[in-house]
């Protein structure tokens, strides 16, 4: 787990904007800044251009996209495809998924939870920076390496579309009290993600040390299993 200091909007904003000579796209600076940082979150453009709220064609959003990420040295890879749905079967399928996504959520809706009313922004301009924050948050407590993420900024955003669509439902652990979502499409039993986690890891840890001692002290292995 990463203890860097995780970085701040504004410190991205500051190196986004001086990057490169920006032709203006937005009539408000802070959303030109917004966009630089959007984009290296996210390549996908229809997602750009709700997140926004732009009335741009796609066309010239794209072009827009290209080029400054080219200016910005940063490779272009925009994804093919529709794009994630909260209601498919592959949303959230794996327990480590549903793990980021539960810590995400923490992030995003704090003590409140997602029933509070005030946890969905209605100001687009702070909708954004909040997702933006708190993804950023996200990868720099949980990953050394931002690539290494598992929950995209993509698959936030559809995740916290779809709690406020009633795709996603969030459950609260008896155990943990943690908050964890659970996709609609999920046929199994919703359970709690965090506590699969650290108790497997307990348990490999405990037959781990047990394993080196036995070794060291030459003797059987007892369920090692």
């Amino acid at each position: 787990m990463s203890t860097r200091p995780t970085p701040k909007h504004s410190e991205m904003v500051g190196t986004a904007s001086t990057s490169h000579a920006r032709v203006g796209l937005f009539d408000d600076p802070r959303w030109e800044d917004r966009f630089d940082i959007l984009i290296r979150l996210t390549q996908r453009t229809q997602l750009i251009k709700q997140l926004t709220g732009s009335d741009m064609r796609l066309q010239r959003i794209k072009a827009a996209i290209n080029k400054r990420l080219t200016l910005m040295g940063v490779e272009i890879h925009r994804p093919r495809g529709g794009g994630q749905t909260p209601i498919a079967k592959g949303f959230l399928a794996k327990v480590a998924d549903r793990y980021d996504a539960a810590y995400l959520l923490g992030l995003h809706f704090g003590a409140n939870g997602s029933g509070s009313l005030a946890a969905f922004e209605t100001n687009l301009g702070s909708s954004l920076d909040k997702r933006i924050e708190t993804y950023l948050r996200y990868r720099s407590d949980l990953y050394d390496r931002p690539e290494d993420a598992r929950i995209s900024f993509e698959t936030y955003c559809v995740l916290v579309d779809g709690i406020s669509q009633r795709f996603v439902t969030v459950h609260t652990c008896k155990e943990c009290s943690s908050s964890y979502p659970w996709p609609s499409a999920a046929l199994s039993r919703h359970s709690c993600p965090m506590c699969m986690v650290h108790q497997t890891d307990i348990k490999a840890s405990k037959q781990k040390i047990e394993s080196l001692l036995a070794k060291r002290l030459g003797k059987p292995i007892a369920n090692a299993s």
